[in-house]
């Protein structure tokens, strides 16, 4: 028999937020999101990169039946 050990939604939610933040605190995201509003998308679209690749890195277990 084999046991397949897997994270929970939530805690792999958990760990996203704690990724994200440590990627980009608030901070960073509310310049990023200012920069893009002043017609500078550069910092928002490496920060949206960075998320995208820190939620592909940590995919949701999928739904059991």
């Amino acid at each position: 028999m084999r046991i397949r050990l897997t994270k929970s939604r939530d805690e792999i939610a958990a760990e996203r937020k704690r990724r994200y933040l440590a990627a980009w605190p608030v901070d960073k995201q509310m310049e990023a999101h200012a920069e893009a509003a002043d017609g500078r998308p550069a910092k928002r679209a490496q920060m949206l990169a960075d998320l995208a690749a820190i939620k592909a890195a940590l995919p949701y277990p999928p739904d059991s039946e």
